[in-house]
């Protein structure tokens, strides 16, 4: 099983044509959107679902929502007004390529697409909780929280870090599990898991950039916390443990 391929394909499948209309806009969408990174984000969820007892086509629309709501914060991220980034991933950022409103409508329009995607692919229950879930750690009290707090220079490096990254690590876990119909204490305890492995991602991210946000002990401690949340699984969760190995690395 090729999780990154089933993914791919999947994101192809949401996403507009590029020769529907409006052209421009679908074609900065996918621009974006392909060729991504390593799609951590939409494995986690997809593995926690597995962890849980679901399935990789029940997690697969809720995996695709998070990466393109990913991809909306990075198109955004780069921006002039914001990191002011010309390159995304070895290529030009999408205002680079297009314009800053075509970068900013795609933003949008990835952002709306996630949660129209939920909505259409689950039962009105569990899209009820995932839309709740992603809501809250994307907003003004989670990722774009984050960003404000960010640009604004404030200096609580944990609190930023904890909003504007580990917070989406969180939701995915969390709508992997809502996926699978997981039960309070499993999808708590995909909660635990997403917050330390966000943290962990971030603590390590900086450290690659030359930052140092957090010590080498408090990233063993946040890796040792996400590992310790998994317990209740047992060897379904294998795979998510694989992930926190593989940022170590």
């Amino acid at each position: 099983m090729n999780l990154t391929a089933i993914i791919e394909k999947s994101l192809d499948k949401f996403l507009p044509s590029e020769k529907a209309d409006p052209e421009v806009l679908h074609e900065a969408m996918r621009y974006s959107v392909f060729p991504g990174g390593k799609r951590i984000r939409p494995v986690v969820l997809t593995e926690a679902a597995l962890a849980c007892g679901g399935k990789i086509k029940d997690a697969m629309a809720a995996a695709c929502a998070v990466e393109f709501v990913h991809t909306y914060s990075l198109i955004h991220d780069d921006l002039p007004s914001m990191d002011d980034d010309d390159y995304r991933r070895g290529k030009p950022s999408c205002h680079k390529k297009f314009s800053e409103g075509a970068a900013i409508l795609a933003g949008d329009a990835l952002l709306t697409l996630a949660f129209g995607v939920i909505a259409r692919e689950y039962g009105p229950g569990i899209a009820s909780a995932m839309t709740e879930e992603l809501a809250q750690a994307i907003g003004s009290c989670g990722m774009v929280g984050g960003q404000a707090l960010d640009i604004a220079g404030d200096k609580r490096t944990g609190k930023v870090n904890r909003l504007k990254t580990a917070k989406l690590f969180e939701a995915s876990a969390v709508l992997g599990a809502l996926s699978a119909q997981a039960g309070k204490k499993k999808t708590e305890a995909m909660r635990e898991y997403g917050e330390n492995l966000g943290m962990a991602f971030q603590a390590v991210d900086d450290k690659l950039d030359g930052e140092a946000s957090f010590s080498i002990a408090d990233t063993k401690i946040f890796v040792k916390n996400s590992k310790r949340a998994l317990t209740i699984f047992g060897k379904k969760a294998n795979g998510l443990k694989k992930i926190v190995d593989q940022l170590l690395k």
